[in-house]
């Protein structure tokens, strides 16, 4: 199992959005192959950090589902207009 931190960032104008919001939208995003077991996210006036445990065989494997499932979130969900990814990169 490999732990990936990321971080998204919000406009400075967007509103404030409750870190149930954001991380319903990442496990929204999680396919199958993701294989995400956990995810934890922390929110804050710049936008949200956090971290997703996934069984992978490496840790790049593992970053890569991670920035896969991030960009799925942020492009699906209605409650993150304007959000992107800062990292993974």
């Amino acid at each position: 199992m490999h732990l990936v931190d990321f971080a998204l960032t919000k406009p400075p104008s967007a509103p404030d959005v409750p870190a149930d919001a954001v991380l319903r939208a990442l496990w929204d995003a999680c396919e199958p192959g993701d294989r995400v077991e956990h995810l934890r996210v922390h929110t804050a006036r710049s936008g949200a950090r956090g971290v997703a445990f996934l069984i992978a065989p490496d840790a790049a494997s593992a970053r890569a589902h991670c920035h896969g499932m991030c960009r799925r979130a942020l492009a699906r969900s209605a409650a993150l207009p304007g959000w992107e990814l800062a990292r993974p990169a």
